[in-house]
Formats: structure tokens, C-alpha cells, sequence
């Protein structure tokens, strides 16, 4: 089953393809309570546009004190791993794989409960790499 439009249970944004003759031509995140955040998406390969982009907000629900890692992206042909990375001078860096959701086989969305500094993402032997 191919998803168009998903609630991200951690931040509660919402995830939506809008397509032209079927195909997506745009992703539209709605965080809630601000303006929505529009991309436009390329037909051609993904390599392009593997990470869009990356936010820190509050979770919707729970202790208003954590914060949650937002990162999207275009999904590649091949298998992708999300990397959110975090850095102290005083010790090593925090790494913390997550699962990314799939929409329309044409992006991926991932969060992670934290506050991190960048997002990698990996697919076919390239990196691509997003500061926070």
C-alpha cells in the first residue's frame, strides 16, 4: 500500500503528495500552526534532492521540555539509511539510525527524539549530509 499523506507521530506534522498526471510534483508539510513548507519535486534522479530538509521543533504531545529531529527528503531507488548525528567537544558524537515512512515510493520522512546537530543520508554508496 503506497501512502500519500501521513501524521508523524512524533512532531504531528502532516505529509502530503500533491501529484500532476499522476505523478508527485509537490510535498507539502503542514506543521500545525504555522504556514505550511512547499518543495517542489524534480522528475528526474533523486540524487539531487536526497535531504530537502531538516528541523528542530517541540513533540505535539508529551513533556514540552523534549525536542524532536525532523528530517525529509527524496527516496531514492535504492535502500536509504537516515544517520541523525550529535556532536560535543567533551565526548564522542551521538549517532541514532532511524526508519524512515515512505510516501507516494517518492519521499521519506524521518524523526528522532533529541536535539542533533546534522542529518545523514546514505543510499547507493553516496552521503549526502544536512546541518541542523
Amino acid at each position: 500500500m503506497t501512502l500519500d499523506a501521513a501524521t508523524l507521530p512524533m512532531t504531528g506534522w502532516t505529509a502530503r503528495l500533491h501529484g500532476d498526471n499522476g505523478h508527485p510534483a509537490r510535498l507539502v508539510l503542514d506543521p500545525g500552526g504555522g504556514s505550511p513548507i512547499t518543495y517542489s519535486l524534480l522528475p528526474q534522479t533523486a540524487s539531487g534532492q536526497l535531504v530537502l530538509g531538516a528541523h528542530l521543533t517541540r513533540p505535539r504531545s508529551g513533556p514540552a521540555s523534549g525536542m524532536v529531529t525532523l528530517a525529509y527528503g527524496v527516496a531514492p531507488k535504492a535502500p536509504l539509511t537516515v544517520t541523525f548525528v550529535r556532536y560535543r567537544s567533551w565526548r564522542p558524537a551521538g549517532r541514532q539510525q532511524t526508519r524512515p515512512l515512505i510516501l507516494g515510493d517518492r519521499v521519506w520522512l524521518a524523526e528522532c527524539g533529541g536535539v542533533f546537530d546534522e542529518v545523514q543520508v546514505t543510499a547507493g554508496g553516496h552521503t549526502t549530509t544536512r546541518l541542523l
